[in-house]
């Protein structure tokens, strides 16, 4: 098991980031708990820290060698299941986000930054949501691009080639609040020299 603590952060960020990301992350989880791919939520402990089941396994990042073949194939196919469930990650391209399984398989892990569908008939938080899981696709293809080239199809080069509306501005204004949240909710760190 693995818990998701944000108590011994700086207090301000402990107390207003860290409830609404832990409340995010376990929204998330309850809603993909039968999605093969998906670490299981175990336990709630309280509104700092959670507890997710651990995979064994390295992430993308950390993988030493070669993806598995099909690999990409796979998650595209976790991703959707995603999707369907309501669900957007909206970090993905960060390769630290996906295990690579003992067995091969990929996992979606970390998803305090995701995007819930919302409820019943809101045009603009459909829209924002059908925005943000086209992202996780294009990131998918860009994680398989970096980590498995050989195995782009030429569908998979052409959709690439293709700019995401509101990409570059999704992506500067989600850099800029994470800037701002860290320096006025976080003490500067003291240089190890």
């Amino acid at each position: 098991m693995v818990v998701k603590d944000f108590r011994r952060s700086d207090p301000l960020f402990r107390l207003l980031i860290g409830p609404i990301l832990i409340r995010r992350e376990r929204g998330a989880l309850k809603k993909l708990s039968d999605v093969e791919g998906v670490p299981h939520l175990v336990e709630s402990i309280n509104r700092y820290a959670i507890v997710i089941e651990h995979i064994d396994g390295k992430s993308l990042r950390d993988s030493c060698g070669p993806v598995p073949e099909g690999f990409f194939d796979r998650l595209a196919e976790v991703v959707r299941a995603v999707h369907e469930r309501g669900v957007t990650h909206c970090d993905l391209r960060s390769s630290g986000n996906v295990i690579v399984a003992n067995d091969g398989s990929p996992y979606i892990v970390d998803f305090a930054a995701c995007v819930l569908q919302g409820r019943g008939w809101n045009p603009f938080i459909n829209f924002l949501f059908r925005q943000f899981a086209a992202a996780d696709d294009h990131a998918v293809l860009i994680l398989k691009r970096k980590h498995a080239p050989e195995a782009l199809r030429p569908e998979d080069v052409e959709q690439l080639a293709t700019p995401i509306p509101y990409e570059q501005f999704a992506r500067s204004f989600g850099i800029a609040v994470r800037n701002l949240t860290r320096r006025l909710l976080t003490r500067a760190r003291p240089d190890k020299g």
